[in-house]
């Protein structure tokens, strides 16, 4: 399969260089530091130490309109036998219309919406290990409205692996004002769990709906600004092969972040039924979001320094809190450094006089 990727990787760019096609390639490297003390909790204390980087390169036409991207996706857990690596391949057809504000990829596709989906959908951990998603990714930006949604080929059917996927969308609309800025949201997704092929005792279907909706403001200073948002968050789970019944947690769900020049103060917090109420049999085979929200109140509690930023380059330190109801609790400590350059950049610090402002950085780590 590497030598076809190559092979791949190779055409495309003798494509570039002998049409009127663009050339693009971009590398983002990742090294982080996270380590998870827990008491009581669902979730077991590890610590992770790994680098990863994702080189792609690929041709564009029409403007940069069409565009095929191809890489890998290399995770390394930093020890002294190479343990536990994975090398994922990277290989999609992207469409983009600046004008129209519309993004589209087909793909085995390097995941920049993991900043973008709440932790209840996508824990810290799952964006670690499991950074593509193999599938489609669409998105719309307009000055009031916004829209994104994918489609995530988890796993499919084997003889002895059941079939997974989910599909996931964000739509909001916004005012668009400099200071002050009002937004409503609503995030759903479908969470599919299927059997294997050999189709072993005790498996079944299993239905997994998430929705929830929020009432944000925001409010920009000139070198602070403040988040607020309030909503409700609902979950609709079905295991065919049990009881085949509808479980509907619903809770209340609110955020509160403070940034501040190069600090941020960031608290989540919910109440309400757990969430995830199947998560005893099935765990991380079937739910992706922090196994926290399964208590009936859950507090997160994020401290972000950022320590160096510019258009490449970013290192920041965070210490999260993580409280439940139960006395269930855990503190982590991570500092990652995200190194981000492509094609635009590379030219841009190339022609850059004195003076230029930096580029912002690529989507957080």
């Amino acid at each position: 399969m590497y030598k076809r990727l190559v092979a791949i990787l190779i055409a495309l760019m003798s494509l570039a260089s002998v049409s009127a096609q663009e050339l693009e390639w971009s590398v983002d490297m990742n090294a982080v530091f996270h380590n998870r003390e827990v008491e009581k909790s669902v979730i077991p204390g590890e610590t992770y130490i790994f680098t990863r980087i994702t080189p792609q390169i690929g041709v564009s036409m029409d403007s940069t309109r069409h565009r095929i991207m191809g890489g890998v996706t290399w995770y390394q857990p930093m020890n002294d036998r190479l343990h536990g690596y994975k090398v994922l391949p990277a290989l999609y057809y992207q469409y983009k219309n600046r004008e129209k504000g519309l993004d589209f990829k087909f793909g085995m596709i390097p995941n920049e919406l993991n900043a973008t989906f709440p932790t209840y959908l996508r824990s810290d951990s799952i964006n670690f290990v499991q950074p593509n998603i193999k599938g489609a990714v669409v998105s719309v930006d307009k000055p009031h409205f916004w829209f994104y949604s994918y489609l995530d080929w988890r796993q499919i059917q084997t003889q002895n692996r059941r079939e997974a996927f989910d599909v996931t969308g964000q739509l909001g609309w916004k005012t668009n004002k400099e200071q002050n800025q009002f937004s409503v949201s609503a995030v759903l997704r479908y969470n599919h769990l299927s059997v294997s092929k050999q189709h072993y005792e005790g498996e079944g279907v299993v239905d997994n709906f998430v929705f929830s909706t929020q009432l944000s403001y925001g409010h920009w200073w000139s070198n602070a600004n403040l988040y607020l948002s309030a909503g409700m968050l609902m979950s609709c789970d079905r295991d065919r092969i049990s009881d085949n019944k509808w479980h509907t947690p619903i809770g209340f769900l609110a955020t509160a972040k403070v940034n501040w020049k190069w600090l941020s103060l960031t608290e989540n917090f919910y109440a309400g039924d757990p969430q995830m109420p199947l998560y005893e049999k099935y765990g991380g085979l079937l739910y992706h979001g922090d196994s926290f929200y399964h208590n009936k109140i859950y507090s997160r509690t994020d401290l972000v320094a950022t320590i160096f930023q510019k258009d490449f380059l970013n290192l920041e330190a965070r210490l999260t809190f993580h409280a439940s109801e139960d006395k269930k609790t855990a503190f982590c400590q991570q500092l990652a450094v995200r190194f981000f350059i492509d094609n635009i950049i590379w030219k841009h610090h190339k022609n850059k006089p004195k003076g230029v402002h930096k580029l912002p950085l690529a989507p957080q780590f």
